[in-house]
């Protein structure tokens, strides 16, 4: 599947304009000018350590609230099949560009505009057998619910990663 572009998102641009919302993709955008292969070198290396094994061939990833992409890409490059979304529309254009960058038209890795809120939504996505969440879930205003919401997304056997 291709990279889904962010959907105009008058919600998202209403919640900014009254407070009720940061722009993280903004900061997104800034720091991608500044993303080399050492800080995606240790992106990859964090994986590793964190899950305990070297590749990740024939595994599925869920990266909810991917920012800037950065997670997705080390997922992709240690040989995830990647799902990645985010709510704000300019940390999805900040993940897309990573993945057009660095694996353009790659059907294993997608990239989507939603929310941990919706549980519509994620139900859409299946389950994976590794669903990460890194600086976002307590940002939502309902972490509980954030966290109920993404758990259901771990496959049998799977693993669960959300880092405040």
């Amino acid at each position: 599947m291709p990279t889904t572009l962010p959907s105009p998102a008058p919600d998202h641009a209403a919640e900014v304009r009254t407070g009720q919302r940061f722009e993280f993709g903004a900061n997104w955008a800034r720091f991608l000018t500044t993303l080399n292969d050492e800080r995606i070198a240790e992106a990859e290396r964090s994986l590793v350590r964190w899950l305990g094994r070297e590749r990740l061939d024939g595994l599925t990833f869920l990266d909810a609230g991917s920012g800037s992409g950065l997670f997705s890409l080390a997922a992709r490059r240690l040989g995830a099949t990647v799902t990645s979304f985010d709510y704000d529309p300019q940390s999805v254009a900040c993940t897309s560009t990573l993945r057009e960058r660095y694996f353009a038209g790659d059907p294993d890795w997608t990239v989507q505009r939603g929310s941990v809120l919706d549980p519509a939504f994620l139900a859409g996505l299946g389950t994976f057998d590794i669903v990460y969440s890194w600086g976002v879930l307590h940002h939502t205003g309902a972490m509980w619910d954030a966290i109920a919401n993404t758990a259901q997304r771990v496959a049998p056997g799977g693993q669960y990663y959300d880092a405040p």
